[in-house]
């Protein structure tokens, strides 16, 4: 977090001498208006040497693991590769699974911003109708990526599993996930604009 101490000291010196702290009773509060937020810069690493849910196999067929085993590398390899962080989203409760899986990499940002915002106009008239705050959360001005890499895909199960094992080794022969896209990173991406997070009942 960023505090602008200089300007805040600077403020305070400007005060008279005689000024003094006082507190305010709930009347004078109620017509007094704030504004705040916090400004965040920093640095995550996701994974960047493998995770911790699975142990590294010695080959890459499937076949030949453990319950506890999986490797990450691509098909054909022949070197075992340690995988990344998985995350799963199931959207509805009888439904399938969205996972973001073997997350690896550093990335770094500066400016993501987080601050209440009052709706009350606006969105094609709800806005008036709706005249709640939300979360405005801004994006930061770059996002820098060292390493980066995951696999988009679905599945029908959220924890992954060795489908090549028997039951009785701790394998799911039913268990299928399909990847849609992989990628890998590595340098800036350029940012603008907010997300607002919407309260519900």
């Amino acid at each position: 977090m960023i505090c602008k101490a200089g300007l805040i000291i600077g403020a305070l010196l400007a005060l008279p001498a005689y000024a003094e702290m006082q507190a305010l009773d709930d009347a004078t509060l109620s017509t007094l208006n704030g504004q705040g937020g916090v400004y965040l810069s920093g640095e995550l690493s996701i994974n960047k040497d493998g995770g911790v849910l699975w142990n590294t196999p010695a080959s890459n067929n499937p076949s030949t693991w453990t319950a506890g085993q999986r490797s990450c590398a691509t098909a054909g390899a022949s070197t075992p590769e340690n995988c990344g962080m998985r995350i799963a989203i199931r959207a509805e409760a009888a439904g399938g699974w969205y996972v973001l899986d073997n997350l690896k990499g550093v990335f770094s940002f500066e400016g993501l911003t987080l601050r209440t915002r009052t709706i009350n106009s606006g969105f094609n008239g709800d806005g008036t109708a709706f005249n709640q705050d939300v979360l405005e959360f801004g994006l930061p001005n770059e996002v820098k990526f060292k390493d980066g890499s995951f696999a988009f895909g679905v599945a029908n199960q959220g924890g992954w599993q060795n489908k090549s094992l028997s039951a009785a080794n701790g394998g799911n022969p039913s268990y299928q996930q399909t990847n849609i896209f992989s990628a890998k990173i590595d340098g800036s991406i350029r940012m603008q604009g907010n997300l607002l997070v919407f309260p519900t009942n």
